[in-house]
């Protein structure tokens, strides 16, 4: 049989509202140390179990923050990507690290459960039902933010993972991608290379982290009085542009672009980081392997989702909506060296024929 409230006081020696104080988890409840700690034996000697259906309905609250997961697809092209997919790279890195973080933040914060609810397709009502005292919602970069959008005005606080553009109202969470594309660009520069390349959809996806990086690749190549060269996408422009002699290095916007970039220049013959410098963004899964040890700039997914419910919480605790960015770091593998003219580029000069 359950065990009732009235148990646990006559066992403890003392009131059931006492015991109802202790067990809450509340603070600002002034009960003694020595009692509160005899309640709390009591219960776990008797096995009690709160009921959390009277209490939510006594505080008008779950403890349950909900988790919205949008998918998240690949930027590239299937073409350029060769066996690496989104399904086994992004997968298996973002949506973990979102978990982790989500899950670590939870255990920190003692927040009692998280539902997760199936990302896509469901109604933007059925997150109001009342199930769920906040809501994290991890946006999809590469399809917009209809979901914040519907919810914007809601009075359930809501907290927005992956963009530096929530509605008014929505608290949000993002790496700082724009500074992730400079620290990227100016480690190149660093290594002396001044003929820097972007490499990904950029400013034309219209995806706004894509957006953010390429703006950091033009800030650092202009801070430096590099030349700022346009975005390519293409990895036979990409060769041409190499033997011509316009590009040294790429920053590729993607860990994914990466390594399409190091397949686009293998089959041309020309090799990472020998020919051509490269840096990635994302450290995915697998970087360690690409060109056999991708320089890119660390996504702290996992970072960002734990600030969230940290965020979350402040939320339900009556703060105002806020917004922050976590700064991401540069992780120093083999892909990039120190600028010099590559045999390979020797050789494909002296070969060429003479202009006419």
């Amino acid at each position: 049989m359950k065990v009732k409230i009235t148990e646990v006081a006559l066992a403890a020696g003392v009131s059931s509202a006492t015991v109802s104080k202790v067990l809450s988890g509340r603070t600002g409840y002034a009960v003694h140390a020595a009692t509160a700690e005899r309640v709390r034996q009591a219960a776990l000697h008797l096995g009690y179990v709160p009921d959390l259906a009277a209490r939510n309905l006594r505080t008008g609250r779950t403890g349950q923050l909900g988790v919205v997961l949008e998918a998240v697809g690949s930027s590239e092209p299937d073409s350029l990507l060769g066996g690496v997919t989104a399904g086994s790279a992004v997968r298996r890195t973002f949506d973990g690290a979102i978990m982790a973080g989500l899950n670590d933040a939870a255990r920190e914060l003692e927040v009692p459960a998280l539902v997760v609810y199936p990302g896509g397709g469901k109604p933007p009502a059925s997150y109001l039902d009342g199930r769920v005292d906040g809501l994290l919602i991890s946006c999809d970069p590469l399809r917009g933010h209809g979901l914040l959008e519907a919810l914007s005005g809601a009075a359930l606080p809501i907290v927005a993972l992956w963009t530096e553009n929530p509605p008014p109202g929505m608290s949000a969470v993002d790496v700082d991608h724009q500074a992730g594309g400079a620290l990227a660009t100016d480690h190149l520069l660093g290594l002396g290379h001044h003929r820097v390349a972007f490499y990904g959809g950029g400013e034309a996806s219209g995806v706004e982290h894509f957006r953010r990086r390429e703006l950091g690749y033009r800030q650092a190549m202009l801070a430096a009085g590099a030349p700022v060269q346009t975005a390519l996408h293409d990895g036979a422009l990409l060769v041409e542009a190499v033997r011509r002699g316009e590009v040294s290095a790429v920053f590729a916007e993607t860990d994914l672009a990466a390594a399409a970039v190091v397949q686009a220049l293998s089959r041309a013959g020309l090799s990472v980081p020998g020919d051509v410098s490269l840096v990635g963004f994302d450290d995915i899964l697998g970087a360690e392997y690409i060109a056999g040890g991708l320089t890119t700039v660390y996504h702290p997914a996992a970072e960002m989702a734990a600030e969230g419910v940290h965020a979350l919480m402040r939320r339900l605790q009556g703060e105002s909506a806020s917004q922050l960015l976590l700064p991401p770091h540069l992780i120093v593998r083999r892909s990039a060296q120190t600028q010099s003219e590559s045999p390979v580029r020797q050789e494909w000069r002296l070969k060429r024929p003479p202009k006419m």
